[in-house]
C-alpha cells in the first residue's frame, strides 16, 4: 500500500473494495469446480459427431450400404453412434447433473461461497445457466449429427428406418433439448434433495430410463387418438400395405362383422392351404385392422413430447430453488 505525507500527516492511499461477486467469478469457479466433467463430456461428444458424420459422407460416396456391411466393425461403430443420442440425456442426469449439487454440500464448500456475498438463489442460478445451458447444446449437437446419419442410411437402405421408430423419433434436436433439460434439472433436484453424490446419481439413473419408458411406451400412442382402418382379410392378403411407410402401427389384429376387435378364430386353424385360409376367413366374416398415427402426426409428436419433457424440467428446477433457499447455511 503507497501513502503521501504531507506535513506530518501520513495518508494512505484509497483502496477498491468489491462488494458483489460477478458472473465471471461464477463461471471461473464452476469451470474451476466441473472442469473435468465438461471436458470429458465435451470429448465425447466430439467423437460421436465425428465418428456420425465419418459414416454419413461414407454411405454418401459410395451409395451402397450393402457393400458396407462387410466391414461389420464400421457399421457396428455407425451403429452405436445412432444410438447414441438414446444415452446423452441419461449421462447429463447421472454424472454431469447429479453430482453439482450434492458434492457441494458433502465438502461444504456451499458454505465458503455463501460467504461471499453470493445469495444460494444467485448461487444456483449460475450453476444452472453455466452447465445447464451447455448441456442442452451438446444435447442438440449429437441430435444433428446422428439424424444426418440416419438420413444416409435411409437414402441407400431398402428397409429404411421409420420416423417414428427408435431411434429416428428420439434424435431430432428439439426431442434432445428436452431430454437433456430434464436429465440436467432431476439430477439437479435429487443432488439438493439427497445431498448424497452416489444416491443422488443412482436415483437419477432410476428415474430418467423411468420417465423415458412411461412417456414413449404409454403417452407417446395416446398423444391423438389413433386412425382405425379395417379390410376384409382377403382384402388385406392380397393388396393393402397398410397406411404408409411413415405411419406409425400402434395395434392391429383381428375384428369381427362390427368392426371391434375378437381374439384369433380358431375355426379356420386347420386349413393349411393360405388360398383356402384366406377364403375360410372371409367367409367367416373375419376382418383385419389397424390402428396408426399418419406421417404428419410425427412432427406434432415431437414437438409434444419435448414439452412434456421440458415442464418436468422447469418443476423439477422450480423444486431445486426452492430446496436450496430453504437449506442451512450451517
Amino acid at each position: 500500500m503507497s501513502a503521501t505525507t504531507t506535513a506530518g500527516t501520513t495518508t494512505a492511499a484509497p483502496v477498491t473494495k468489491r462488494t458483489r461477486v460477478g458472473w465471471g467469478d461464477l463461471m471461473w469457479l464452476t469451470w474451476r469446480q466441473h472442469r473435468w466433467a465438461i471436458i470429458g463430456m465435451v470429448v465425447a461428444v466430439v467423437a460421436v459427431v465425428a465418428v456420425a458424420l465419418t459414416v454419413a459422407w461414407r454411405i454418401d460416396s459410395t451409395g451402397d450400404l450393402q457393400a458396407m456391411y462387410s466391414r461389420w466393425r464400421f457399421m457396428n461403430l455407425g451403429s452405436l453412434v445412432m444410438l447414441a443420442p438414446m444415452a446423452v440425456g441419461l449421462a447429463i442426469a447421472v454424472f454431469w447433473a447429479a453430482p453439482v449439487l450434492a458434492r457441494e454440500y458433502e465438502q461444504r464448500t456451499h458454505l465458503v461461497v455463501w460467504s461471499q456475498d453470493i445469495s444460494p438463489t444467485r448461487w444456483l442460478v449460475g450453476k444452472v445457466v453455466l452447465l445447464g445451458v451447455p448441456a442442452v447444446a451438446l444435447a442438440v449437437v449429437v441430435g444433428l449429427a446422428s439424424s444426418r446419419l440416419i438420413e444416409s442410411f435411409n437414402a441407400a437402405d431398402r428397409s429404411p428406418i421409420s420416423a417414428f421408430e427408435m431411434p429416428a423419433f428420439e434424435v431430432v434436436p428439439v426431442v434432445q433439448a428436452g431430454y437433456a433439460a430434464f436429465g440436467f434439472a432431476l439430477g439437479l433436484a435429487l443432488g439438493a434433495l439427497t445431498r448424497r453424490t452416489v444416491l443422488s446419481m443412482g436415483l437419477a439413473l432410476g428415474a430418467f430410463l423411468a420417465t423415458r419408458v412411461v412417456v414413449a411406451g404409454v403417452l407417446r400412442p395416446n398423444f391423438q387418438a389413433p386412425l382405425r382402418e379395417v379390410q376384409t382379410y382377403g382384402a388385406y392378403q392380397r393388396s393393402w400395405d397398410g397406411p404408409g411407410d411413415d405411419s406409425w402401427t400402434v395395434n392391429s389384429g383381428f375384428a369381427g362383422a362390427d368392426g371391434q376387435e375378437i381374439p384369433f378364430p380358431s375355426t379356420c386353424a386347420d386349413v393349411q392351404d393360405s388360398d383356402a385360409y384366406t377364403k375360410c376367413m372371409d367367409d367367416n366374416g373375419v376382418l383385419f385392422f389397424r390402428e396408426y398415427h399418419p406421417a404428419e402426426r410425427l412432427v406434432p409428436f415431437q414437438l409434444v413430447e419435448s414439452a412434456i419433457f421440458i415442464v418436468l424440467a422447469a418443476g423439477l428446477l422450480a423444486l431445486t430453488f426452492v430446496t436450496v433457499r430453504r437449506a442451512r447455511r450451517v
